[in-house]
């Protein structure tokens, strides 16, 4: 493929540094992982790479820092979310879970790039589909092998890596998939199936499609294109079938079959058997949108292929973050651990065990192996009923995570045991009866966290039902879900009408419960326990160093009083 090069302006240079250095310095304190700042801040050699089809790509080119004439080291394409473009600030972590900064001072490469249909790239937003984005993505790693800094392994073929979260994430399988020169991804937040992820069981995750996929951003992004970037006039634009599906969504609350289709072809799904890269698995447990399951579903598939993979599980994601994050940068740290161990082909480098994960109760725990081993459950039974109407979930004033619900049958879990861990899908079997028009519709099940009512993870599960006067039975396994237990936690399960993440209910009638059986699944966390304690000790201690002393509260409230007088 071609690429045109822009060099900046000595002006644009000079701006660049200046604005870079300030975000830098506002930035690197935070960051425990980066190295020292290069003396000058970096800016991207910008270009334009046209692809398998003409379409053209921006990308950004930022050297690793330090650089010498004829060094050549290994580069990393960062991916940006939907439906944003790639990252021109070296100084911000927006993109990914490592960060330019951390990236080029650890001695990578770093190219971002503005995806296919969005900021001043052309063409049309396909959805990271293996036919469109991620021929792009071929097309930029051969942009890569051109590059005088890249290190190759055969000529045309560079020692490259993959970050980026969300739209970036799964970009990363895609590609990886279908060309095998990518040498380790480090996927966040990633889906692995539209499917699965937006249409559960035929239902509209209707927030997030008419908020996110569709929303303002989206057409903006898409349609405002760029006029003088440096690919030139650039008008790019959503595919047909994505603003069908939002309008399906909001009619009827259903995908269509054609719809469906459509999404299922984006992948990844059985795309990642043909994955060869070690792959880091990273995922937030409050993720609304792209569920746990999905990370698994991707996990297992690589494991069943042999491939090197690790999955890591934290705090955030595209949702609400009720709890704390835990020890800082930690995930960062785990993903540029990755990138050395397998860019750098440095065995030396630990990457840890094959899974890690944050509980609500901020500490990190680990374990050789997914699925953790079993200790258990907690199981529960009741009974309730339902009326049901248009718009149930319109009650919640959220949009995009699940909230408790005061309209739902609650069934209470006994207590569990003080420092189980609950980790995994719980279960849930309904015995019901009832009628509706239509009598095909839905319930949803959550399981909610008494002590601080909240929905454990935002997550909650929809039910298919047939209200047609019949006893019927069903039975789902639930959303993944993450916590750990104290003496004070309390669980109840809820049978809820509507919510606010699905489309609203569009039948009218009633539902008998006559049976409403969960299981929450323990698990055994005991090998982590010893590095549980010492990261309880370190949050403590943080958390006592961000309590200011009586003294600093007064001297704080003394500057504030000399400042008023001055003004």
């Amino acid at each position: 493929m071609l690429e045109a090069c822009a060099h900046p302006s000595p002006a644009r240079q000079a701006v660049r540094r200046a604005l870079c250095g300030k975000l830098a310095r506002a930035v690197l304190p935070a960051c425990l992982i980066a190295l020292a700042c290069p003396p000058v801040a970096a800016y991207a050699r910008d270009s334009t790479v046209i692809s398998f089809d003409g379409t053209p790509i921006v990308a950004h080119f930022y050297e690793a820092a330090g650089m010498r004439p004829g060094v050549r080291v290994p580069s990393v394409l960062v991916g940006p979310g939907y439906p944003g473009h790639g990252n021109t600030d070296p100084a911000r972590t927006f993109s990914d879970q490592i960060g330019i900064i951390t990236l080029r001072n650890a001695g990578f490469n770093v190219i971002t790039w503005d995806p296919r249909g969005l900021g001043g790239s052309g063409g049309e937003v396909m959805f990271n589909s293996p036919d469109y984005e991620a021929r792009d993505v071929q097309a930029l790693i051969d942009y890569v092998a051109r590059q005088p800094e890249a290190l190759l392994d055969a000529p045309g073929d560079p020692r490259i890596g993959m970050s980026g979260s969300s739209y970036g994430g799964a970009i990363q399988f895609v590609s990886a998939a279908i060309d095998t020169r990518i040498d380790a991804i480090v996927p966040d937040v990633a889906w692995h199936s539209l499917v699965s992820s937006l249409f559960k069981e035929g239902t509209a995750k209707l927030g997030w499609l008419s908020t996110v996929v569709c929303g303002p951003s989206a057409l903006a992004n898409s349609t405002a294109g760029s006029l003088f970037g440096v690919a030139g006039p650039q008008i790019g634009s959503l595919n047909a079938t994505i603003l069908r599906a939002c309008a399906e969504a909001a009619a009827t609350g259903r995908p269509s079959s054609e719809t469906l289709r459509w999404f299922a072809e984006r992948g990844p799904g059985a795309l990642v058997e043909r994955i060869r890269a070690p792959t880091l698995i990273t995922h937030g447990t409050v993720d609304a949108l792209f569920g746990l399951s999905e990370a698994v579903a991707n996990f297992d598939a690589l494991r069943r292929s042999g491939v090197p993979v690790k999955m890591l599980w934290y705090c955030g994601g595209h949702g609400k973050r009720l709890t704390g994050t835990g020890e800082p940068a930690h995930v960062a740290r785990a993903g540029l651990a990755w990138l050395r161990r397998w860019l750098l082909r440095d065995a030396r480098v630990d990457t840890g065990p094959a899974f890690e994960w944050l509980a609500d109760d901020q500490l990190w725990r680990t374990s050789p192996r997914y699925p953790l081993p079993a200790a258990g459950s907690v199981d529960t039974s009741g009974a309730g009923s339902l009326t049901i109407a248009p718009h149930d979930n319109l009650s919640s004033t959220q949009l995009l995570y699940a909230t408790p619900s005061p309209y739902a049958v609650d069934v209470g879990f006994p207590p569990t045991a003080p420092g189980s861990d609950v980790v995994g899908a719980p279960v849930v079997d309904l015995a019901y009866h009832g009628t509706a028009v239509p009598s095909r519709t839905f319930l949803f099940a959550q399981v909610v966290d008494t002590l601080g009512e909240r929905v454990l993870g935002g997550q909650v599960t929809p039910i298919p039902v047939i209200l047609d006067g019949r006893h019927r039975t069903v039975r789902r396994a639930l959303e993944i879900v993450a916590a750990h237990s104290t003496a004070s936690s309390r669980y109840r399960l809820q049978i809820a009408p509507g919510t606010p993440v699905y489309a609203s209910q569009r039948s009218v009638g009633s539902v008998r419960i006559d049976a409403a059986r969960a299981s929450l699944p323990l698990v055994n966390a005991t090998p982590s326990r010893g590095d549980v304690a010492r990261q309880a000790r370190a949050l403590a201690a943080r958390r006592q160093r961000r309590v200011p002393s009586a003294p600093a509260l007064r001297t704080t409230a003394a500057r504030a009083r000399r400042a008023a007088a001055r003004r």
